[in-house]
C-alpha cells in the first residue's frame, strides 16, 4: 500500500491525502492545470514537498522526499524524455546497467521483456522510428524493466490515434490482471473509466471525491469538474471488453 499524508507543494497541491491499495488499478483525474501531473511528481521523488509518501510492505518503509526509484515507477506523458537508446533493445538495457547487472542478466531480462510486450520485431529499431503507440509501448516497458511496485501513468492515451489508444489500453489492462498496481492520471477518462477500481477527482490542487468508481459515477458533476462522460458507466472504456 501507498498512503499520501498531508501532502502541500508550492500554491499546487493542497492537503492530499490518499491510499493505493496492491494490485488496485487507480484513476487520477481532473482538468488540464488541476496538479495532476505534478502530484505524480511528487510521489516520484522527482519534486520536493511537503508531508509523506510512504510505501508500506513487510521489507519497505519509504518516507518524504525519497526517490521511489525501485517502488514506483512514473512512464512520463511524453514517451520520448525516456527513450534514451539507440535502438529499442539497448534503450531497454539501459536501467539495468545503470544498476550495474551482470551483462547475462541483463540479456536475458531485454529478451524476456521484448517478448511480454510483444516488441520483438522493434528491437533493432531506432526509437525515432516508432509511432506514437509504439513509442508509449516502450516506454512502459523500460519501466516495467526494472520491477516497480506500482507503475504510475501520466495521460497515456495523449497524441494516439483510435488504434493507439486501444492497444495502449489492452497493455494497461492486461499489466493489472497480472497483479500490477497501476495509478494512472488522465483527463480523458471515457477512454478508460470502466475499467479501473478506485477513483480520485483533483481540482486546483485538492481531492474533491475519492472513492470506487461504482460507487462515485452518479455522484460527480462531471462537467463542472471539466469531464467528459457519456452514457452508463459500462460505456466508459474505448475497449468493447476486457481482455
Amino acid at each position: 500500500m501507498l498512503e499520501i499524508k498531508n501532502l502541500f507543494y508550492k500554491n499546487i497541491l493542497k492537503n492530499i491525502n490518499f491510499t493505493i491499495e496492491d494490485g488496485s488499478f487507480t484513476l487520477l483525474a481532473g482538468k488540464n492545470g488541476s496538479g495532476k501531473s505534478c502530484l505524480l511528481r511528487c510521489i516520484q521523488g522527482l519534486y520536493k514537498y511537503k508531508g509523506e509518501v510512504i510505501y508500506h510492505n513487510k521489507d519497505t518503509v519509504t518516507s518524504a522526499n525519497s526517490k521511489n526509484w525501485d517502488i514506483t515507477g512514473l512512464v512520463f506523458q511524453d514517451a520520448q524524455m525516456q527513450i534514451v537508446g539507440q535502438t529499442v533493445a539497448k534503450d531497454l538495457a539501459f536501467g539495468l546497467e545503470m544498476k550495474h547487472y551482470d551483462k547475462e542478466i541483463i540479456k536475458s531480462k531485454v529478451q524476456e521483456t521484448l517478448k511480454s510486450f510483444s516488441i520483438e520485431s522493434l528491437k533493432d529499431r531506432a526509437p525515432s522510428s516508432l509511432s506514437g503507440g509504439e513509442k508509449r509501448k516502450v516506454a512502459i516497458a523500460d519501466i516495467m524493466i526494472m520491477k516497480p511496485k506500482i507503475l504510475l501513468l501520466d495521460e497515456p492515451f495523449a497524441n494516439l490515434d483510435y488504434d493507439g489508444v486501444k492497444n495502449i489500453l489492452k497493455l494497461i489492462v492486461s499489466l493489472h490482471k497480472e497483479g500490477h498496481t497501476i495509478f494512472l492520471v488522465t483527463h480523458e477518462i471515457e477512454k478508460v473509466l470502466a475499467l479501473a477500481d478506485n477513483l480520485i477527482i483533483l481540482e486546483d490542487g485538492k481531492i474533491i471525491k475519492q472513492g470506487l468508481v461504482k460507487d462515485l459515477f452518479d455522484k460527480v458533476p462531471w462537467k463542472e469538474v471539466g469531464l467528459r462522460i457519456r452514457g452508463s458507466l459500462e460505456e466508459q472504456s474505448w475497449l468493447e471488453e476486457k481482455p
